[in-house]
């Protein structure tokens, strides 16, 4: 009887240190998940297409509420003549379009484009009567690209 006894305390005691380490792991883990910052978000402004936006920085977003149907329209004036990045950011079925004094030019996707200082620019998003969509964004990004040179211009 003695010798079940002393393998059931060696089991016991086995299992014990089992269950302790995994749960010290666990509690390890658990810890560690804490000692990273959170996520800063952009490093850049987002803008609302209701507010004027004026010699806006290098990198931005405009954001539109596409949650009701329309056009929703964001002004936005350069400083300086400059060659941009534009590209739409989610949704494809969102129609949005860039209008000057001379056009109306479709970005289906992304498109690189000279936009010339001082003039104020019209670029539009519209949801297409598709009500399940609430927010688009595009981002606008200023490439380092001579604008003399650089066709097309709009």
């Amino acid at each position: 009887m003695e010798k079940f006894y002393n393998l059931a305390k060696n089991i016991v005691m086995k299992n014990s240190l089992l269950y302790l380490s995994i749960i010290l792991i666990l509690a390890v883990a658990a810890l560690n998940t804490g000692c990273y910052p959170d996520d800063p978000g952009p490093q850049f402004p987002v803008y609302n297409y209701t507010d004027s936006i004026i010699h806006p920085p290098d990198i931005f977003q405009v954001l539109y509420n596409i949650s009701y149907v329309g056009d929703k329209q964001a002004h936005i004036t350069f400083k300086d003549d400059a060659v941009w990045f534009i590209q739409r950011l989610g949704e494809a079925h969102i129609n949005y379009w860039a209008v000057n004094d001379t056009g109306t030019l479709t970005i289906v996707y992304t498109d690189t484009l000279g936009l010339r200082a001082g003039y104020t620019y019209i670029f539009t998003a519209n949801n297409n009567n598709y009500t399940e969509f609430n927010n688009f964004f595009t981002q606008f990004n200023k490439l380092a690209i001579d604008y003399d040179t650089f066709e097309p211009k709009f």
